[in-house]
């Protein structure tokens, strides 16, 4: 029988809103067109900038992400030091 190699699930996590939002902003930023921000505020009610607005400042003042034609994204910099990155969505 098939069905009894079939893994079963052993625990499921539940995860928080705003545990959803920094792991959405670290997948979506590992992709070359990073973060839309239209598709962030469409699933969340808000913005990057108004959930993350104070990292994201310093992040781009760093030159570590750059916000533009509508998306956040790495840049050739961040992408070096994305774990940098990626741990602020997470304070």
């Amino acid at each position: 029988n098939g069905i009894e190699r079939v893994p079963v699930v052993e625990m499921v996590e539940e995860i928080d809103r705003e545990l959803e939002m920094a792991e959405t902003m670290m997948l979506g930023l590992r992709l070359d067109e990073g973060i839309a921000v239209a598709d962030f505020q469409a699933r969340f009610g808000e913005t990057p900038q108004d959930s993350y607005g104070g990292a994201l400042d310093e992040l781009e003042e760093a030159g570590l992400v750059r916000a533009w034609n509508g998306a956040v994204r790495l840049t050739d910099r961040g992408k070096l030091l994305s774990n940098e990155v990626f741990s602020r969505f997470f304070e």
